[in-house]
């Protein structure tokens, strides 16, 4: 089994490195400057294998054969010099792991942490290991003869490099990874970080592994292999995986930035930081200007329902509802006195754009339209581009509920009036500050003296900083969680990720016989509700998934009213933080069918 790329030269030379280097030497004295106990990494036992740095030089000469084996005999990487051994080009600053049966070499694994990384050259935004918090070891060449191509083998290479880099402090693993493997990497917890790339004959994918928060089904695993070697180890921890809208799973370095010292809203350090953080939020709504309020989404959408209803040029209008938030729309129009109408269609359906048509036909004096994007209660995205369309032609305004979906999949406002967003929902920051989009000249006509104070969006929009106390680390959060949206490249790698991760829950909760509520067609990216199987109560699902580690959402009283529970995969999560719930489910929904899911790392 290969999965990993080489960028081994050719054996020849590769040998005149071996021949010009001191390697053993060289080897010895950077594990000595590193402080490497030998005695902590060195030796891991499953079954009759042991795992463990290659030492001596028979077990080097050994690591270069299976290169060979590997990477020339078996697959064709390189051309066979004849020579029957292929030294990596990195071998001098490689650490090899070694799978041992006895005194022969069953599987080897290569490491490094000196860049330039190998995976770098095909990255699509070269800033993408920029943003990776902490030291990068890069993961490389990872061979096990076919004889042993099982799990243990498979399985205790890699723990012992996850053991060997925690211990160690670094804080993600890099690998080019093998295209038609990736869907096992992402089970794995690895993250793309850019599209795959040809090399040869096949296609390698850049992805990372943030050493900090492993997913929980690895961590299961991990700990079952301490406890069939007998060693104990720091690499794990027991935690809860967030699937709730909120609050969402938090990467490290927005926790990390929830932890600064506050500062004072009107220091220039803050205003910067705020200024920084409402470009930013400009650039992935394509160029509307920005307003950031203390509070959250339903806040945000205050300052939108008070904002027309000051507008004289606005007239009446049309509210779309499709399920909750939608029915929140009416509600909070209605308390600022809109003058509207609304088309309301079954919760789990999408927009009708042939009815919204239709009613702005009816009716020349609707001047206005407001909907949700993504409507959390149901999981449904309704067709905001359609929407627009419709919108331009009848000369509507279009104001839009993003507080889901923004930072979730492409947010392009172009042709919107007013929209809204949170920081902590699909952007991965934490709940309390709402956000308002308003088009250039939007606020032009609005009589400000009829305002509330706190829900000025023309004086919001005219300050250079808040107007109002701001918490310093709410800033702080969103100002980290915005980092992997800052270009195009990284936005388009953000809204693809989620993309996979929606796609692995739907499908993880079909595997299972569970539908969810929104068709394939308009299903959210990062959110998925659905009825409890087995006719459990919500209640009790909940119950069952919090003793597995998993708090799903089910609590809200409009989902109590139809039943429902929902998966939020919001922030920071990968398909292996979510694949034990469906191995969990699937034990308990169809035991016959399930096997031991140990091996699904080898597959």
């Amino acid at each position: 089994m290969m999965l990993l790329h080489s960028d081994a030269p050719t054996a020849r030379e590769g040998l005149n490195i071996v021949m010009n280097t001191p390697w053993k030497e060289s080897w010895n004295g950077r594990c000595a400057e590193a402080e490497v106990d030998t005695e902590e990494f060195g030796l891991n036992r499953l079954g009759p294998y042991v795992f463990k740095f290659a030492e001596s030089d028979d077990e080097l000469e050994q690591v270069h054969r299976i290169n060979h084996e590997t990477f020339v005999d078996e697959i064709a990487q390189y051309e066979d010099s004849g020579e029957g051994r292929l030294v990596d080009k990195f071998h001098e600053k490689n650490r090899y792991f070694v799978a041992m049966k006895g005194s022969r070499v069953v599987g080897m694994i290569a490491v490094h942490d000196e860049a330039p990384f190998s995976a770098a050259d095909r990255l699509d935004d070269p800033e993408a290991l920029d943003r990776l918090q902490g030291k990068i070891l890069e993961v490389r060449l990872l061979a096990v003869r076919p004889g042993v191509r099982h799990g243990i083998v498979f399985t205790g290479l890699l723990w012992t490099v996850h053991q060997f880099a925690w211990n160690r402090g670094y804080g993600h693993l890099l690998i080019s990874g093998i295209a038609e493997k990736v869907p096992m990497y992402l089970r794995l917890g690895f993250r793309s970080l850019g599209p795959a790339v040809p090399c040869g004959r096949t296609e390698f994918m850049p992805m990372a592994f943030d050493l900090d928060r492993p997913p929980a089904g690895i961590e299961r695993i991990l700990t079952r292999l301490r406890g069939r070697s007998g060693r104990r180890d720091s690499s794990t921890r027991k935690k809860s995986v967030s699937l709730l809208p909120g609050p969402v799973q938090l990467s490290r370095a927005v926790r990390k930035a929830l932890a600064e010292a506050p500062i004072s809203h009107r220091g220039a350090e803050f205003i910067d930081r705020f200024e920084k953080v409402r470009a930013r939020l400009s650039e992935i709504a394509h160029g509307h200007d920005v307003a950031i309020f203390g509070g959250g989404g339903t806040l945000a959408n205050e300052v939108v329902a008070a904002t027309l209803a000051r507008d004289p040029t606005a007239g009446r209008g049309l509210i779309l509802i499709n399920g909750e938030f939608g029915e929140r729309l009416a509600k909070q129009g209605a308390r600022h006195g809109l003058r509207f109408q609304t088309i309301q269609e079954s919760w789990g359906k999408p927009w009708d754009l042939d009815r919204i048509a239709d009613a702005l036909a009816d009716d020349s004096s609707i001047g206005w339209i407001w909907g949700v994007h993504l409507e959390s209660s149901t999981g449904v995205i309704n067709d905001l581009p359609g929407l627009i369309e419709r919108g331009q032609r009848a000369d509507v305004r279009i104001c839009v509920d993003g507080v889901s979906s923004l930072g979730a999949l492409p947010f392009d406002l172009r042709g919107v009036h007013l929209a809204v967003g949170a920081g902590g929902k699909s952007l991965g920051g934490v709940a309390g500050l709402g956000i308002v989009f308003a088009a250039p000249g939007a606020c032009r006509d609005i009589e400000t003296d009829r305002l509330p104070t706190s829900l000025d969006l023309p004086a919001t929009l005219a300050a250079r900083g808040p107007r109002f106390t701001l918490p310093s680390c709410l800033l702080a959060a969103l100002d980290r969680a915005l980092e992997v949206y800052d270009t195009p490249a990284a936005r388009t790698l953000r809204y693809q990720q989620y993309a996979e991760l929606g796609r692995f829950v739907r499908s993880g909760l079909r595997s299972v016989g569970i539908e969810p509520i929104a068709d394939e067609s308009c299903a959210s990216p990062v959110m998925t509700t659905f009825l409890p199987p087995n006719r459990w109560t919500a209640e009790e699902f909940l119950a069952l998934c919090r003793s597995w580690g998993f708090e799903v959402a089910g609590s809200s009283d409009y989902l109590r009213r139809h039943g429902w529970v929902q998966i939020a995969t919001m922030g920071d999560l990968t398909p292996g933080d979510c694949l034990p719930l469906f191995e969990r489910l699937r034990k308990r929904l169809r035991p016959a069918e399930t096997a031991d899911r140990q091996e699904v790392i080898a597959h």
